[in-house]
């Protein structure tokens, strides 16, 4: 048994409608109260609604395009952030920032250390990955395109000896 806060009357369980987040599974109205409520329902409170949803939508698409556009022209400081995030998640000790990152660029001449390549948008790899074991500190960072990290994979591979970075420093 329920009293219905609608009319007022003690009603068996069955005359309520089932909801799950509701602590005894049935809403607070009565079937006929609810019935009565949705047909008696004002237009305009349902445009409100309408209004309102679409309102929350448009301001959802307009955030997501801006952080899509903010992401495109700051590749740098996104890279740093997911590098933050998975080193957080994996309980490796420091951070770097996305300056830091880009003077370590500018310090190997903004080439890809594995490559050469100075046309492409580089990317920070950990010399020691996460996954071995390494730190998220800055001198554990290598600027690389993003075709040598992905072929670099999870070894552990030291290009800031190699070649490209002689003469830096």
């Amino acid at each position: 048994m329920k009293v219905c806060r609608g009319c007022r009357t003690e009603k068996e369980l069955s005359e309520f409608y089932k909801h799950p987040k509701m602590a005894d599974g049935h809403l607070h109205y009565c079937k006929d109260c609810t019935r009565t409520y949705q047909r008696n329902r004002p237009h305009e409170a349902i445009a409100e609604i309408e209004r309102r949803r679409n309102q929350k939508l448009q301001r959802k698409a307009f955030h997501a395009r801006n952080l899509k556009k903010w992401r495109q022209e700051n590749p740098a400081k996104t890279a740093a952030q997911r590098n933050r995030r998975r080193a957080f998640e994996r309980g490796a000790e420091g951070e770097y920032t996305a300056d830091e990152f880009l003077a370590l660029c500018g310090r190997y001449g903004n080439v890809c250390l594995g490559c050469g390549s100075g046309d492409r948008p580089l990317t920070p790899d950990h010399v020691v990955p996460l996954s071995l074991g390494g730190s998220n500190l800055i001198a554990n960072i290598q600027p690389l395109c993003r075709r040598c990290n992905s072929r670099k994979n999870v070894k552990e591979v030291d290009y800031r000896l190699g070649r490209f970075a002689l003469g830096v420093g």
